[in-house]
């Protein structure tokens, strides 16, 4: 009988966590396909190299040169690290010429993520011009 028990609040464990990760799912927008979406509305050829623009802002310049160093070693990015706009935060702007796929643009947005909070700073997203 305990055996069964253990398999039945197994299985609904399971069950709820499945759609548990589809409501979250559902919840949070896909931020990438969104760009994409409007690039390619806007007449952007998605199979050609695009200069991609990646903001990262950190709490002070030494963390976003920090912050640079390692965008530049792993991700292979040009990067240069200037005040904000705001100027109450310190851009690291990194730069990547790639063709614009979704794979690969989630795998980067978890990556800066991740750099981000390493130096307490908050990966901001991408840009890139329409290219024809």
């Amino acid at each position: 009988m305990k055996i069964f028990m253990f398999f039945i609040l197994a299985f609904m464990l399971v069950l709820i966590g499945g759609l548990f990760s589809r409501w979250q799912n559902q919840q949070e927008p896909d931020l990438d396909q969104q760009v994409l979406n409007q690039l390619k509305e806007a007449g952007s050829n998605l199979n050609k190299p695009h200069n991609i623009e990646f903001f990262l802002y950190f709490p002070t310049e030494e963390l976003a040169n920090r912050a640079a160093e390692e965008v530049r070693r792993k991700e292979g990015c040009n990067v240069k690290v200037e005040l904000g706009a705001d100027k109450s935060a310190w851009l690291c702007f990194a730069t990547k010429e790639m063709i614009p796929k979704h794979s690969e643009l989630v795998q980067l947005r978890s990556r800066f993520n991740d750099i981000a909070d390493k130096f307490n700073g908050e990966y901001d997203g991408w840009g890139t011009g329409v290219v024809k």
